[in-house]
């Protein structure tokens, strides 16, 4: 059954023309422009509201214009779509909701990538005492769990997704939902405010503590080593998203940057017996 399903809105798939794709929303985020056309009134609507869940406050709606992103949604009344980046199909036969997290989130990659004047890197970001506490790791590295738990101490959230940096260093939210994984499938995430933590979103930029490179190692210790500014580069770059396509630009930022933070690294435990001496540190030595 499952299988006629799928054939059925293949079949369904290929009679949309090219015409049908009368419905359009344009964005610019960051000085990125991306257009998003599709087949149906309803799926323009869809994906304007994941996007405000994706993109908090950080972009508009524009004039149609020429934009050099471009995204081409299929809507089937089946409920199982697909999504086109640049003519190429990336996500085809997924289920509705799905498929608009996938695009919100291939939109918000990237806004990330060709971001203009600012520096994306994937990072869990906190301030406290008036600096930022900047924590770079990849997916399913913890960013948001130990983001969380300094929140819970009373840290103001910037974000656990990206650490956004201008160029002359200073340090923006991004104030999204946390992403928290709450099913034995950690691919599966449930967005929840951060009042839910017990904290609040910041709403102004600041300037960068501390660097912390850190990953969960079983009964883990605190041992933080201090790195040399070009050290502490090598280890971020690693996590910054626009470097194949602006590597001048990002040098430039992460050198200003990293010239008045400190850069630590260190594996560590469980987050609750971790951000006690994380935060001690910081206070010793990045205030």
């Amino acid at each position: 059954m499952a299988q006629n399903l799928q054939s059925e809105t293949i079949q369904a798939l290929s009679r949309v023309k090219k015409s049908d794709y009368r419905h359009h929303l344009f964005i610019e985020s960051y000085g990125v422009k991306v257009g998003i056309t599709a087949n149906y009134a309803e799926a323009v609507q869809a994906v304007r509201k994941t996007l405000e869940e994706y993109l908090p406050d950080c972009f508009v709606e524009i004039e149609e214009s020429e934009t050099p992103h471009n995204f081409r949604l299929r809507w089937n009344p089946s409920g199982i779509d697909s999504f086109y980046k640049n003519g190429k199909k990336l996500y085809g036969a997924e289920l509705r909701e799905k498929l608009l997290e996938n695009l919100a989130s291939e939109i918000r990659r990237t806004v990330a990538e060709f971001a203009v004047g600012h520096v994306f890197i994937h990072s869990g970001v906190v301030s406290w005492k008036g600096k930022a506490i900047v924590m770079p790791a990849k997916s399913l590295g913890g960013k948001t769990s130990l983001t969380a738990a300094l929140i819970k101490r009373g840290a103001l959230y910037y974000s656990d997704e990206y650490a956004i940096l201008d160029a002359d260093g200073f340090l923006y939210p991004f104030p999204k939902k946390l992403s928290v994984r709450e099913t034995s499938d950690h691919r599966q995430q449930v967005l929840r405010p951060v009042e839910q933590f017990g904290g609040r979103a910041a709403a102004e930029k600041t300037r960068v503590g501390m660097f912390l490179l850190t990953r969960y190692k079983p009964n883990g210790g605190w041992n933080p080593k201090t790195l040399t500014p070009a050290q502490g580069i090598l280890e971020i770059i690693k996590h910054t998203v626009p470097i194949r396509t602006n590597p001048g630009f990002v040098l430039e930022v992460l050198n200003r940057v990293v010239s008045e933070a400190v850069v630590v690294k260190s594996n560590r435990g469980d987050v609750s017996k971790s951000v006690d001496s994380i935060l001690d540190f910081f206070e010793r030595n990045c205030l």
